[in-house]
Formats: structure tokens, C-alpha cells, sequence
């Protein structure tokens, strides 16, 4: 996931449990993404770039693509992935609600539900507004939200798992939600631990909030913000039905 909303997310042990529970993107999200990337024919724009899981592979490809985050900790870790790969990107430091980029761009993408950590709702609508301005005329904008019926059952209870580093050293990450229903937000507190040999070395605090949508809702903003040819879709599917999909795609245009 990943240009984040408030900068009490996406800190230090957050990105190192990240990179280490999520190293690749899921092979059939991939190929979705690469197959838009095939028709863009031009620069492609990842904004939310996280550490790199998608940006890297449409590097490797050969494709032109920049990234944005809001997280310097996933922009270091998205920098340190490149040269690992031996790819090059122009990334930029940025919240998607204040996009400003020297370019425009024939593809703009955001994956695995990350628009929806935006979750004031000015900063939604400047961020697609801002999103349209950097598209070229015809360039596409695909993107993953997730609907109301993904809140979770466990709100008011601690879960968590780990991860476990190179050196032995193991992340532990606990999270309680609590969901909002009035402004439909799942609201989360994550506790990041850092254990070695028994020992508590760090340990991390993180708000993270995630907003839901109802499509219809999600339609209007993207109708406001002056996209056209909207479709919705189930992932990673490229067919146009997405009824009791928990997570749907949207993609538009500019015209």
C-alpha cells in the first residue's frame, strides 16, 4: 500500500515489516497492471509507490514510470529495492493531495487499494483533481478501492502477527480497529516490536485508517473530478462485474 494521509503511518519498522511480508506484488495483480502499462505508449505515473513491489517489475520491463509517496521511509526503502534491481525511477516525496510534477503522464495507477488512505474528504477530491491535471489527453487511471463490506469483524480486539528478518531479528505487528460508521472509516492502531534474542529493542506506533466506499459513491467523485468512460471491474479480472467483489478496480480517462 502506500502517499499516506497523515504521517503517523508508514514509519520505520512499519517499512521494514512491510518489505519483508509483501517483497513482490501478487503475480495475477502484476500481470493486470503490466497489461495497461503495454497500451500506455507513453509515461506511466505509480503514485502511493510504497517500497516498489509494482514500480520495480514495470522498471524491469522497460517501461517509463515515476513514483510518489508520502513516506520517506518507503521512498528510501523504494530506492534502496531499485538499485538492488539495478533499475532507475524518478521518485518524489509528496502527499497526493498536493501532486507537482515537471510532467504528464499516458497511465496513472494505483494499486492494492492505497487511494483509499486518503480518507479526509477534501483531500480525496483535490488528489483526483490534482491526479487529472498530470494526465496527458486519452491517458488512462486504474485504481483499487475498497467497498463498505470489507469492515472487519474484529473491531475492539488485538491480533497481530510476525515477520522475521535476515539477522534473526523478529517484527512483531499488533493492530485494534475500531470502525467509524458514520464516516465509514476503519480506524486502526498498530503497534510495530522489534524483538532480538529475547529482547525488546524498538518498538513503533502507527495510526492507520483506511476509508470504504459504496461504487456509486466512488463513481460521482471520479465523474466530478472530470473523468470519463468510467468502468468498474472485479480484480484482476478485465471484466466488468464487481457485484460482490469486497475490492473493485475503477479505470477512467481524461479526455
Amino acid at each position: 500500500m502506500d502517499g499516506r494521509f497523515n504521517m503517523n503511518s508508514y514509519k520505520k519498522l512499519c517499512t521494514e515489516f512491510y518489505d519483508i511480508d509483501k517483497p513482490s506484488a501478487p503475480e495475477d495483480a502484476l500481470a493486470f497492471y503490466l497489461r495497461y502499462a503495454q497500451q500506455a505508449n507513453g509515461p506511466i505515473l505509480e503514485p502511493m509507490c510504497g517500497s516498489g513491489r509494482f514500480l520495480i517489475p514495470l522498471l524491469k520491463h522497460g517501461f517509463d514510470i515515476d513514483g510518489i509517496d508520502a513516506s520517506p521511509y518507503m521512498l528510501d526503502a523504494c530506492r534502496n529495492n531499485c538499485r538492488h534491481h539495478r533499475v532507475t525511477s524518478m521518485l518524489y516525496e509528496q502527499f497526493l493531495h498536493e501532486l507537482e510534477l515537471p510532467r504528464q503522464y499516458n497511465l496513472v495507477i494505483i494499486p492494492a487499494g492505497s487511494f483509499c488512505l486518503i480518507t479526509e474528504p477534501g483531500q480525496v477530491q483535490e488528489s483526483l483533481r490534482r491526479i487529472h491535471a498530470h494526465m496527458l489527453s486519452g491517458a488512462k487511471f486504474v485504481l483499487e478501492i475498497e467497498r463498505i463490506m470489507m469492515q472487519s469483524s474484529n473491531a475492539g480486539l488485538w491480533s497481530g502477527r510476525w515477520v522475521e528478518r535476515a539477522d534473526g531479528a523478529k517484527i512483531i505487528c499488533s493492530g485494534l480497529e475500531h470502525f467509524n460508521v458514520e464516516e465509514r472509516i476503519s480506524q486502526n492502531i498498530h503497534r510495530y516490536e522489534l524483538i532480538r534474542d529475547g529482547e525488546l529493542l524498538e518498538t513503533e506506533f502507527e495510526e492507520f485508517n483506511i476509508r470504504l466506499y459504496d461504487p456509486v459513491e466512488f463513481h460521482e467523485l471520479l465523474d466530478t473530478s472530470g473523468f470519463v468512460g468510467i468502468k468498474v471491474q472485479k480484480p484482476y479480472s478485465l471484466i466488468v462485474s464487481a457485484e460482490t467483489a469486497e475490492t473493485i478496480v475503477f479505470e477512467c480517462s481524461k479526455t
